[in-house]
């Protein structure tokens, strides 16, 4: 009887390899922990502060702007900041992790042109650079909760599931922009852009209550943006997210995995050839 070793690269279809190198990008953890952690480090070098200054700028702006638009929808400022600033927060958690993400493999060519590294490890990489980043803003998170007296009502098990499943789903869209603007650099602009707009058509300092028409409420109902926020503040301010924001996450991320396997087993193999 003779021994059967390892298939060849060349034997395996490319929904084999696809998994493969989903797994070993997985088990290769340490390596894209360590290079999200030297980006944060090589971004803020000779900064004082480094990343807080971040939470330092959102403090600011929510103060500033938190009391203005408390006037401006004639809400009390005890309830209307918390609520923009979750929004703010998290909507620049999401577009934070869209615009890095198009840059995904042209900021890995060294690496990728060098060796052959598992794809997603550069995608984990992003993710977990821009969870850093989300990290500097627990302290204000916390204190905005304080503030509006809402510490003792969050329901932290919702939102942690509400908070994963958004992740995931963002991690999806980073993936399959990461792929397509390596062929497409006009694709950053464009996402920046549309994400410019997006910022005013998604309830991060309106309420969708506001909203009087039908067909205005289409605005959050087909916006997976709006259900990925909702899932992430709405258990910071002790209440649960509607059976709409679930529904809507996770058909979303239905079509999200299958646009992104699709898209990878096209084109998985050129990327290394587009940089």
């Amino acid at each position: 009887m003779t021994s059967q070793g390892p298939v060849p690269l060349s034997e395996l279809s490319q929904w084999q390899l696809l998994r493969q190198d989903l797994g070993l990008s997985l088990r290769q953890w340490p390596l894209w922990m360590h290079l999200g952690w030297q980006d944060l480090l090589r971004q803020y070098r000779r900064s004082f502060l480094g990343p807080t200054w971040i939470a330092i700028n959102m403090a600011i702006f929510t103060a500033a702007f938190g009391w203005i638009g408390a006037q401006l929808f004639n809400q009390d400022t005890k309830t209307y900041i918390p609520y923009f600033c979750l929004g703010n927060i998290f909507f620049g958690f999401l577009t934070s992790m869209f615009n890095d993400g198009c840059k995904t493999y042209i900021d890995a060519a060294p690496f990728l042109k060098q060796a052959s590294y598992p794809k997603f490890t550069f995608v984990f990489r992003v993710v977990w650079r821009n969870l850093l980043l989300l990290a500097h803003q627990i302290p204000l998170i916390l204190v905005v909760l304080w503030y509006g007296g809402l510490l003792q009502g969050v329901l932290w098990h919702v939102w942690l599931a509400g908070f994963v499943l958004s992740t995931i789903g963002a991690t999806l869209v980073l993936a399959i922009l990461a792929a397509i603007a390596t062929r497409f650099r006009d694709v950053p602009m464009v996402v920046s852009s549309i994400l410019q707009i997006a910022f005013f058509v998604t309830p991060v300092m309106w309420q969708s209550s506001q909203l009087t028409t039908s067909r205005a409420h289409l605005l959050t109902t087909l916006n997976p943006l709006a259900a990925w926020l909702e899932l992430m503040r709405a258990p910071l301010l002790g209440k649960i997210p509607s059976a709409t924001a679930f529904l809507a996450a996770g058909s979303t991320f239905c079509v999200l995995l299958v646009l992104c396997v699709g898209l990878y087993l096209a084109v998985r193999r050129r990327i290394n050839y587009w940089l």
